[in-house]
């Protein structure tokens, strides 16, 4: 009896386990197909099987990242799930290296900086070569402030991966947070040499050469933008920022309109059209720093300056000033420049990007 009780039980496990894998591979395939519903049912039933299947929680846990949201409050529901689970996978297996990385991407996206590292952390103890983990941790830290570390990091991955454009494009971007514009030019044009319909890659290099002075070099990058993606907002906002500063108004205001179109709530456009129109339409100005200020409270205080100094010429011929031409330029009452020079077209600078990766347990 004995004997036979104990086959039965080890039937039953077998039949067990082959259920889970069917129903983990059923999950898998669908998720990868992108048929996020059918595959939350089977990571449910199979969780409901066996609550102790660590690998369906890490994999359900991304899965309640890549669910369409239909607001931000939904999509923060789903990122908290998705955080519990990651939780209780590590909590049935305190070793998987994926899982650390998504949970710590997963705080990336939160802004949890700081927890996002001491997760990563831990991914790359149990897996020093583990190429996304250390990206997203160099993300982190580029958050931080903490270049150092950061661009440690980056060089890590970089010796796994040198031609990886998501790694040179971030790496790029820390170094344009870093002041340091010649590197980050040459990360985003040795991406484009891997991915050359890449259109984000186009408007980075843009940023980087308009701070070193390069403004036609710059306007020629956001125009392949612009061609790649048609309907690339920022894209259209940095070059209405350049036409106005090139004397060119009407382009400018004609383009600044097109990025409003495509992203009406994206406020820097707002700010920006606001000093464009400060001394000559200080009215429209006035009401573009309004609509600025319902959409970012957060910045009540600076919107709030700008209207009060559309009153006086002297305060609307500050605030154009301050934004365009810093370093000091010679304007009438009108905002126009005494002396009109063109864009004159520089040398280009000699040349040789998701933030986040993340993948599913096996």
């Amino acid at each position: 009896m004995k004997k036979f009780c104990n086959l039965v039980v080890l039937c039953i496990c077998l039949a067990a386990c082959s259920s889970d894998t069917r129903l983990f591979q059923q999950a898998k395939l669908a998720q990868a197909q992108g048929n996020f519903q059918k595959a939350l049912t089977l990571y449910n039933k199979l969780v409901r099987q066996n609550p102790q299947h660590a690998a369906a929680l890490t994999n359900r846990g991304l899965l309640w990242e890549l669910m369409p949201a239909k607001d931000e409050a939904e999509k923060a529901k789903n990122r908290h799930y998705a955080e519990q689970d990651y939780l209780r996978s590590l909590s049935i297996n305190p070793d998987q290296a994926e899982t650390y990385n998504n949970l710590g991407a997963l705080y990336i996206d939160q802004k949890r900086n700081g927890d996002a590292i001491m997760y990563l952390n831990e991914a790359i103890v149990r897996e020093p070569r583990y190429f996304r983990a250390l990206l997203n941790r160099a993300n982190a830290h580029t958050n931080l402030g903490e270049f150092t570390q950061a661009l440690s990091d980056f060089d890590r991955a970089a010796a796994l991966k040198p031609n990886d454009p998501g790694l040179l494009l971030n790496r790029g971007l820390a170094y344009f947070s870093m002041d340091k514009y010649e590197a980050a030019i040459d990360d985003f044009s040795h991406a484009l040499a891997v991915t050359p319909e890449d259109a984000r890659l186009y408007l980075e290099r843009a940023r980087a050469l308009t701070k070193l002075g390069y403004p036609a070099d710059a306007y020629e990058d956001l125009e392949d933008a612009v061609q790649l993606r048609p309907n690339y907002a920022l894209a259209y906002y940095y070059l209405a920022e350049l036409s106005f500063q090139n004397g060119d108004k009407d382009q400018a205001l004609g383009l600044l309109v097109r990025a409003k179109e495509l992203a009406p709530r994206y406020v820097p456009a707002y700010d920006l059209m606001g000093d464009m129109l400060a001394m000559e339409d200080p009215v429209s100005a006035t009401a573009n720093y309004m609509v600025a200020l319902k959409l970012d409270p957060a910045q009540a205080a600076k919107y709030r300056s700008k209207i009060d100094q559309m009153k006086t010429e002297e305060g609307r011929y500050r605030v154009m000033s301050n934004r365009f031409f810093p370093q000091g330029r010679s304007y009438n009452s009108q905002g126009q420049r005494y002396v009109s020079r063109p864009v004159t077209p520089q040398p280009n600078v000699p040349v040789p990007s998701a933030r986040r990766t993340r993948r599913n347990r096996s």
